[in-house]
């Protein structure tokens, strides 16, 4: 005599789709008030960067008591969350000084940068593959994928120059800064993620459905911010 079968629940699989919907919702109104910040004028964008700064070290923090926790807290704890405070700092006052001294277009400019810089670095990189570029950082990152956002950054600044105001227009300083950002903003990428590795956390935080935390969506213009800051107090 065959004994029945016990019944079996099965659970339902997750499709991996399933954040798609936050994901997207969260990126609309992102872009709304980014834009909506942009256009409203330096007064707008600046308190928003200011209120993005003050979240993003919530989110330092909270990864200070993540580490402490669970790993402990040493000395290179605090030199990598402290490294990173730095780069939040000087990358706000590097957005405000871009607002403040090139207006719309020189901060539209510095978002479309970081566009193409990432755009370009993954399509590259998936499509011609080869040496890894930091590997113990970030597998994913190849040099082939580093240097097609240069190039596609350095197109973007060699059609962009002639709409930036006066002080932004010298031709070659322009693309040898631009790409300079460009590459800011892809080492600002790994760095965070390399931060995140060492405090054990996997997203920032949880405050942008879909996203992570403003560190997470934000980290490569915060580099770019910060770089340019150290250039105009360097070169004027």
């Amino acid at each position: 005599m065959t004994r029945p079968l016990p019944d079996i629940e099965i659970a339902p699989k997750k499709s991996k789709w399933r954040d798609l919907m936050p994901r997207v919702l969260s990126a609309i109104v992102m872009i709304a008030l980014g834009l909506g910040a942009i256009l409203s004028g330096h007064a707008a964008f600046r308190g928003l960067v200011i209120v993005a700064g003050l979240i993003g070290l919530w989110e330092l923090t909270n990864m200070y008591r993540l580490r402490r926790d669970a790993f402990g807290f040493g000395g290179k704890d605090a030199l990598a969350l402290g490294g990173y405070a730095l780069i939040l700092l000087l990358g706000c006052l590097g957005l405000v000084k871009l607002s403040a001294e090139g207006g719309r277009a020189v901060l539209l400019y510095a978002i479309g940068l970081v566009v193409v810089t990432d755009s370009l670095g993954y399509l590259v990189g998936k499509a011609v593959g080869g040496p890894k570029f930091w590997p113990r950082v970030s597998p994913k990152k190849t040099w082939a994928g580093i240097l097609g956002g240069w190039v596609g950054v350095g197109l973007l600044a060699s059609w962009a120059h002639r709409f930036m105001p006066e002080e932004f227009v010298r031709y070659w300083f322009f693309i040898t800064v631009s790409v300079a950002l460009s590459f800011a903003s892809q080492m600002g990428d790994m760095v965070e993620s390399a931060l995140k590795r060492r405090m054990g956390v996997k997203d920032s935080s949880n405050i942008i459905p879909g996203h992570g935390g403003v560190l997470d969506r934000f980290d490569a213009l915060l580099a770019l911010g910060a770089l340019y800051y150290i250039l105009a107090m360097i070169f004027g």
